[in-house]
């Protein structure tokens, strides 16, 4: 009887091990569901935010850049030498082409 008895206390334990297993896996659970609403709302109001941001962008592109010259050719056309390839390529004696 002793055994029986014995049984019964460790099933006791047991249960309550289970039951505690079980709720920390519920609210593990709701945890995560509360995660996935929150990214959702996030979601949400992304759409919102991409054509705010799209409205600004094109704003922006429209307007040149106050730091940037602006030319539409270049201003001194000896600098183009510097920036084009040589033209004979056997009198070239550079060592880097």
């Amino acid at each position: 009887m002793q055994v029986g008895g014995a049984g019964a206390g460790g099933g006791d334990a047991a249960d309550i091990r289970g039951r505690h297993r079980i709720q920390a896996e519920l609210k593990k659970l709701e945890q995560e569901a509360r995660f996935l609403e929150e990214e959702l709302e996030e979601l949400e109001k992304t759409d919102k935010v991409s054509s705010a941001l799209q409205e600004f962008l094109t704003a922006m592109e429209s307007k040149a850049d106050p730091l940037l010259p602006v030319t539409t050719g270049p201003v001194n056309q000896s600098w183009d030498r510097w920036f084009e390839g040589p033209q004979d390529l056997r009198r070239c004696k550079c060592w880097f082409l």
